[in-house]
């Protein structure tokens, strides 16, 4: 298998369902049957969550990305997790700190 990449797995046999490059290593969160991902250098993805196929809807790097500082050969990378919460997606990063609004037109 290889690495960086999203990996659909059957829970009760381990079968791997599908696998996709997708952004990267990164974090993830969960709401209403997507997968909001924050790849570690700054992209954000929206992933239909099927067991089916990937199904990437959507990607953008947030506006005014925030200067990454060497670590050794290293570039600092964005580790922190989307966080969803009253029709909001927010994502941080380095002192930097977005509000989407994701709520569905009702």
């Amino acid at each position: 298998m290889a690495k960086d990449r999203l990996v659909a797995v059957e829970f009760a046999t381990g079968k791997v369902k599908w696998q996709a490059e997708s952004i990267g290593s990164g974090s993830r969160a969960y709401a209403d049957g997507h997968l909001y991902l924050h790849g570690e250098n700054g992209d954000v993805a929206l992933v239909e969550a099927t067991p089916e196929s990937y199904r990437e809807k959507g990607r953008f790097t947030p506006t005014a990305q925030p200067t990454r500082k060497r670590q050794g050969p290293f570039p600092e990378k964005a580790w922190t997790y989307p966080v969803i919460a009253n029709g909001r997606l927010y994502i941080r990063d380095i002192g930097t700190l977005w509000a989407y609004d994701i709520k569905a037109d009702r």
